[in-house]
């Protein structure tokens, strides 16, 4: 898929696409572009690995496509805007606060590298199932609050899930590995069952 954005509506920093310039955010606006082809190059050639925190807050993006460069996602880089699905590539290894916070997200393809996901990453979203990899180590506090979960599967590696991490969602029952260090006494509802195995 081709962009239709050009390298000075970005800003670049080594490996790191920081945000949108003023001519980028001027043409989301005045153009309603809302599909986003994240460069996958620096104009040096640098591959970028890193979105920057707030790059894309509040966009209004309906569309992202994440190249296959990107090991992190940064604090709030895509929140607040419209995304209904979002295919996060098997490099990406964290995903920081608030990356994905208040879309209208349905569907996600989770990384099958993916070890950390930050506080409210996927909160106030319509996520109805989750597919989350076995590497992830930590969810953090509201991780997924207010989405429709009605089930999770939680990762053979988990080590911590944080307060509110499932918080309002339909989770009725849920197992947790014995092998787990943090498990908030508030991550699921008071009414869900919790189990472990």
């Amino acid at each position: 898929m081709s962009s239709v954005f050009e390298n000075d509506d970005f800003i670049f920093a080594g490996d790191v696409l920081k945000g949108m310039t003023r001519k980028g955010k001027d043409r989301i606006k005045n153009e309603g572009l809302t599909d986003m082809v994240v460069p996958e190059t620096a104009p040096d050639g640098t591959p970028i690995r890193h979105i920057g925190e707030n790059a894309f807050y509040r966009r209004k993006l309906t569309s992202v496509v994440i190249p296959e460069t990107v090991e992190t996602i940064g604090y709030d880089a895509f929140g607040v805007c419209a995304l209904k699905e979002v295919h996060i590539p098997d490099t990406v290894h964290t995903i920081y606060g608030f990356a994905f916070y208040r879309n209208q997200l349905e569907k996600v393809h989770f990384p099958k590298n993916l070890k950390f996901i930050g506080p409210s990453a996927f909160a106030l979203n319509n996520l109805e199932e989750i597919d989350l990899p076995d590497t992830v180590e930590t969810i953090d506090t509201s991780a997924f609050y207010k989405n429709r979960l009605e089930e999770v599967e939680i990762p053979a590696a988990i080590k911590k899930i944080n307060m509110f991490a499932f918080r309002k969602n339909n989770i009725s029952e849920v197992e947790v590995p014995k092998t787990i260090e943090i498990l908030h006494e508030y991550a699921f509802e008071e009414t869900t069952e919790i189990t472990e195995k």
